[in-house]
C-alpha cells in the first residue's frame, strides 16, 4: 500500500471534519436551535447515502438486529453526542472543541479494553494519561479556553468524544455480520435523526426551515452534504488503508478546526495551547500506533 498515494485523502477528511463546528456555530449565531440543526444536518445526510446506496443496489434492512444496531449508533454517536456538542458549541471556541476530537479513539480504546476487545499496554496508559492531560490544559487559562467562567460549557462538549467511542464501540458489538458498512453508515444516521427530532421536540428547539435568513438555512444543506461526503470518504480509507492509518486524520482535525476558528471567527489561543495539543497528539499516538 502506498501510504503517500491516500494521504490527500486523509487531509481533505481531516480538513472537513475541522470544519464542522465552525458550521455548527455559524447555524447557531444565524438563529438555528442546537439540536433543531442537528437533526437536518443527521437526516439530509442519511438521505445523501440512502440515494447512493440505492445507486450501488444496498438495501438498508429493518429487520430487529439491524433496528438495534441503528439505534445504539444514532443515539450515542449522533443525538447525545450533537446534544452534548452543539449545546456547548453556543460558548466555547470552536478552535477548542476541535482539540477535544483525539480523544475519541483514545477513549475508543480504553473502553475496547475494558470490554476485552482490546489490550491495554503500558503505552496505552501512557497514551491516555497524556491526551487527557493535554484536554485539562486546554482548558487552563491563557491556553484553548479565554474565559475560566466557561468551564462547564467545556465539559459539556467533553462529553461528545466520550459518545463516539461508546458509538464506535456499538458499532463493532453490535453490527450484524456481512451487512456494508454504508449501509450501517445510513442506518445509523437515520437513527441519529430520530433522536435528535425527538430531543429537539421536547425541548423546543425543532427547526422549521425558512424561519430564519437564506444565509443560515443554506448552511443546513451544506451540513448534510459535508456530513455525507465525509462518511463516505473514511469508509473509502478504512477499506484502502485500514483503520489505524485511517485513525491518523485525529492528528489533522485539531490543526484544521483551530484554523477554521482563526479564520471565520478571528479566535486567537493562548500560547497554552500549544503544549495542551502537543500532549493530546502524543496521546493519540501511543494509543493508535500499531505495534
Amino acid at each position: 500500500m502506498n501510504f503517500k498515494r491516500h494521504l490527500p485523502g486523509l487531509l481533505i477528511l481531516g480538513v472537513v471534519w475541522g470544519l464542522t463546528p465552525s458550521v455548527v456555530k455559524l447555524a447557531l449565531a444565524a438563529g438555528i436551535p442546537p439540536l433543531g440543526f442537528g437533526f437536518w444536518g443527521a437526516f439530509g445526510s442519511a438521505l445523501i447515502l440512502s440515494v447512493l446506496c440505492a445507486s450501488r443496489r444496498l438495501r438498508v434492512p429493518l429487520d430487529r438486529p439491524h433496528i438495534i444496531q441503528y439505534s445504539a449508533a444514532g443515539l450515542s454517536g449522533f443525538a447525545l453526542a450533537n446534544f452534548a456538542g452543539y449545546t456547548a458549541l453556543q460558548h466555547i471556541p470552536a478552535g477548542f472543541f476541535a482539540l477535544l476530537v483525539p480523544l475519541s479513539p483514545i477513549l475508543t480504546v480504553l473502553g475496547a479494553a475494558a470490554l476485552g476487545m482490546e489490550r491495554l499496554t503500558p503505552p496505552r496508559v501512557l497514551g491516555t494519561v497524556l491526551g487527557f492531560a493535554g484536554v485539562a490544559l486546554a482548558m487552563a487559562p491563557g491556553a484553548a479556553l479565554p474565559d475560566p467562567a466557561l468551564l462547564g460549557w467545556a465539559l459539556l462538549a467533553a462529553l461528545t468524544p466520550v459518545c463516539f467511542a461508546v458509538s464506535n464501540i456499538v458499532a463493532v458489538r453490535l453490527a450484524p455480520r456481512g451487512t456494508d458498512a454504508l449501509v450501517l453508515a445510513t442506518g445509523a444516521l437515520y437513527g441519529g435523526a430520530f433522536f435528535l427530532a425527538l430531543f429537539s421536540l421536547l425541548r423546543g428547539e425543532f427547526h422549521i426551515p425558512g424561519q430564519v435568513g437564506w444565509p443560515g438555512e443554506m448552511l443546513i444543506p451544506f451540513q448534510a452534504g459535508i456530513t455525507a461526503f465525509a462518511y463516505l470518504l473514511y469508509f473509502r480509507l478504512i477499506a484502502a488503508t485500514g483503520s489505524v492509518i485511517t485513525s491518523q486524520t485525529g492528528y489533522i482535525v485539531p490543526i484544521a478546526g483551530v484554523l477554521w476558528g482563526a479564520m471565520i471567527f478571528g479566535e486567537r489561543m493562548g500560547w497554552l495551547a500549544l503544549p495542551a495539543a502537543a500532549l493530546v497528539f502524543a496521546g493519540l499516538w501511543l494509543v493508535t500506533a500499531k505495534r
